[in-house]
């Protein structure tokens, strides 16, 4: 399989993640995709770079309403971007995948959805509601799904429909479970290889990276993003002899600090 085949790299992002963004760019990159940064219009995010563009839509916030409309132009934003995509991984600024190649498992159910899972109360139990949280991995087929259902009960329903019952609910991780869980029913699975800061916290986060973890979220600077990719090329390293990583990652050009 070539590497990250028809693949959209979107980084959702504000004014505030800028320095994040430039950090971060070699974890973009190097999947060797375009890359688009969508971001409100009242907080925009421009970054002149190769291969990456850049859109603005929407208002500024971490919930409230204004953050499902602004989600809701995103996706359409990401959908009608050009050349079309048949695959997209969407990452907030401080969630990544540290592996150039994104896994075949990915590619493998175009009706799956991928995510961070997390479960609140019970840890998998009957009665818990997981909630997602990013990195996203999708097909086309299933973002515009949530694109049309998102469009279908926006205007026309309480805010409070839009969340899933719980408080913590009231973001767009709340969104994208309460779309794909609750009202469309598409299967979704959490990555074998993830890690998210939320509730485990940044060293349990860096501790599974040199456990094989690459779908990270909750990295806030780049000096923790160079331990995780230290640990995952010392992974990659144990794990398959013939692994040659990449030179430059480590030094001040790529990842600053």
């Amino acid at each position: 399989m070539p590497l990250n085949p028809d693949t959209l790299i979107v980084v959702h992002c504000y004014s505030d993640d800028l320095v994040r963004v430039q950090n971060f760019l070699p974890v973009f990159t190097h999947h060797e995709r375009p890359i688009l940064l969508l971001s409100p219009e009242d907080a925009p995010v421009t970054l002149e770079h190769t291969g990456i563009a850049y859109a603005s839509a929407g208002g500024k916030g971490w919930k409230g309403p204004q953050t499902i409309h602004r989600q809701v132009a995103h996706w359409r934003l990401a959908l009608e971007y050009e050349p079309y995509a048949h695959w997209f991984l969407l990452n907030d600024s401080d969630s990544m995948c540290l592996d150039p190649q994104l896994p075949d498992y990915l590619y493998a159910d175009p009706n799956m959805v991928w995510a961070n899972v997390l479960c609140h109360e019970n840890e998998h139990q009957e009665d818990d509601h997981p909630n997602l949280n990013p990195p996203y991995f999708m097909s086309r087929h299933v973002l515009q799904q949530l694109l049309d259902k998102a469009e279908e009960i926006r205007e026309d329903i309480p805010q409070d429909a839009f969340l899933e019952p719980h408080d913590w609910g009231q973001a767009i991780d709340g969104f994208y479970t309460h779309l794909v869980s609750d009202l469309l029913h598409i299967p979704f699975e959490t990555y074998p290889d993830g890690a998210t800061t939320w509730p485990r916290g940044r060293q349990e986060v860096l501790d599974l990276t040199q456990k094989g973890a690459i779908f990270i979220h909750g990295i806030k600077d780049s000096q923790d993003l160079g331990l995780c990719l230290m640990h995952h090329k010392l992974w990659k390293a144990m794990n398959n002899p013939a692994y040659e990583p990449a030179t430059g990652f480590f030094e001040g050009d790529t990842v600053t600090l």
